[in-house]
């Protein structure tokens, strides 16, 4: 009789503990269903919502597997969530291509180096830059948590202040914006092209705002789907359009089915935007009132079954370094870091000066220093935006590549100013330099 009270004391306290610990762990992440877009050189690499999990990831030129979960050593704490760049590595998978990387131990994160064709050219400055719903985030692309239904954008050369086109169905009003719609066959279809406002850097604006205006001579055209996935837009075709003064443009679809279209700007051979979301268009034919379901690559899409390497816990961490700020930001957003140890490769900025003497002749002169420069700077910009005027945008004012000084022209009104700064390896810091008045 003693034992078996004693046994069974033992098994409650046994599983009193079980409950603790199992109440203690953090929950495991449910997949969560995203919508993924990579906008590359030429092309649309992939677009379209993707049910994506937890797990590590590998670049095609690395060695390890590497955790890519919103867990750092700045926010251990934190349970596993699905990220940028895992989400983009999954589209990769579903269309049978690949990624590469340099992996930055200190920040627990890659600096991403190409998607699927489309690698960055380090002697133009086109990188690689992250959004998330239209805003460049301030963290890398492993440590921004995602939450269900938010918009991953990965862009080609995103850091050249490119306006980025938006695509909405006529009578759009804001939320979420919608990746299908319907039109009469033979009848006028009212679309609207607008450009993103400001630089978006960091928080979203609170939905429903659109925070967008619009834009005009847009191509409109259809979208052409190579047997890879690749989408192209068709601005040959003589079914484009171009919008209006008012973003506004009106398309007429003659056959029945389903259409796909985005929106984009050439000037010459070049894109001189970044080339909007797709909307796909349900066309009936009457009486019928839809068109069956949305194309395959329009429906959600789930990547492979994981490798047991790719499975958290099944494959060895990597050493740890001390994170010291973000991964690869969208824009190069997080501000100048403080000294601390020596990391090649790594662009950290004393804090700039600003001299407004001569601000009354609308010349400020700007100065900064680079502290341990490792492999060398590639690039330095430096912009400014109006303020006080709606959907001012930032622009260029400075740049170059050798000196750490620049005197810059800016026009009657109060302007911010921003430094942003470019090492060899596509490592990027930025610094806001304060607000400048310029008498009238």
């Amino acid at each position: 009789m003693y034992r078996s009270s004693a046994a069974l004391a033992a098994i409650t306290l046994v599983a009193a503990l079980a409950a603790i610990a199992v109440a203690a762990a953090p929950a495991a992440a449910a997949p969560t269903q995203v919508h993924v877009r990579i906008e590359g050189k030429t092309k649309t690499i992939f677009e379209g919502p993707v049910l994506t999990d937890v797990h590590r990831v590998k670049s095609a030129n690395d060695s390890k597997w590497r955790r890519c979960n919103g867990v750092t050593g700045l926010s251990p704490s934190q349970a596993p969530a699905a990220v940028p760049t895992s989400a983009a590595a999954d589209a990769m998978r579903i269309i049978g291509e690949s990624f590469d990387g340099l992996w930055y131990t200190q920040w627990e994160d890659y600096f991403v180096e190409r998607w699927g064709p489309d690698s960055q050219a380090v002697g133009s400055f086109d990188y690689w830059g992250i959004l998330v719903n239209n805003v460049f985030t301030d963290v890398g692309g492993c440590q921004y948590r995602l939450d269900g239904d938010d918009e991953v954008l990965w862009v080609f050369d995103a850091f050249d202040d490119r306006p980025r086109l938006v695509l909405y169905p006529g009578g759009y009003s804001g939320g979420a914006l919608p990746a299908t719609a319907t039109a009469t066959l033979d009848q006028p279809f009212e679309l609207e092209v607008d450009t993103w406002a400001s630089y978006n850097e960091g928080t979203p604006p609170p939905a429903p705002t659109r925070s967008t205006t619009p834009y005009a001579g847009a191509e409109v055209a259809p979208v052409q789907t190579s047997a890879e996935g690749f989408q192209t837009v068709d601005v040959a075709n003589p079914q484009t359009v171009l919008s209006g003064a008012d973003g506004r443009a009106t398309v007429v679809f003659t056959e029945p089915g389903w259409h796909r279209i985005k929106a984009t700007d050439f000037a010459g051979a070049a894109e001189s935007a970044i080339r909007s979301n797709r909307l796909d268009v349900c066309v009936p034919q009457p009486p019928a009132s839809g068109c069956g379901p949305a194309p395959a690559d329009a429906q959600v899409r789930t990547p492979p079954p994981p490798l047991p390497e790719e499975v958290e816990g099944n494959a060895s961490e990597e050493p740890k370094g001390q994170p010291s700020g973000g991964g690869q930001s969208g824009a190069g957003t997080p501000g100048p870091t403080a000294p601390g140890p020596a990391d090649p490769g790594q662009v950290r900025l004393g804090a700039p000066r600003l001299d407004r003497s001569r601000a009354a002749l609308g010349l400020v002169k700007v100065s900064w220093r680079v502290l341990d420069p490792g492999v060398g700077i590639g690039k330095w910009t430096i912009a400014s935006q109006r303020l006080g005027r709606k959907g001012a945008r930032w622009i260029v004012r400075a740049r170059g590549s050798e000196k750490a000084a620049a005197t810059v022209l800016l026009p009657a009104g109060t302007h911010r100013l921003r430094l942003s700064v470019v090492d060899a390896l596509g490592r990027a810091s930025s610094a806001s330099l304060g607000k400048v008045q310029v008498a009238g």
